[in-house]
């Protein structure tokens, strides 16, 4: 299972605003922020410790789509995070840690870098 915090969960709605995709299903957001952590150079946000998970469980298939076919994500996410964090993963536990470790950079990260007026698309702008 891959767990979320509360400030997570409270955060998808306001990026759903920010993205203009209000409706959307939550694994679309939680993927935006799995992205953004895995696109940007490692930083600050790095080290960021999760002092507890007290949002929602979601499973590979929601986040990584695993067993959808043609739209299954998770070998694409295993090795990029192995790229990413130089490591090697051997099992789907380990995957998962890191899969939330990266959606909660891919949080501060946006929730950091973004003010409530901001533009989120200029900011990817200057990102990218």
């Amino acid at each position: 299972m891959i767990r979320t915090t509360q400030e997570i969960e409270n955060y998808i709605l306001l990026l759903s605003k920010a993205l203009s995709l209000e409706g959307e299903p939550k694994w679309v957001y939680l993927r935006f922020m799995l992205n953004m952590s895995l696109s940007l150079q490692k930083d600050e946000f790095d080290d960021v410790e999760i002092e507890h998970y007290d949002g929602k469980e979601y499973r590979l298939e929601q986040i990584t789509g695993e067993g959808k076919g043609s739209e299954d994500y998770t070998k694409f996410y295993w090795d990029a995070i192995e790229v990413f964090d130089n490591i090697t993963i051997t099992s789907k536990k380990d995957l998962e840690q890191h899969l939330q470790k990266h959606i909660f950079r891919g949080y501060h990260i946006l929730s950091s870098s973004l003010k409530s007026d901001s533009n989120i698309f200029d900011f990817m702008l200057q990102e990218f």
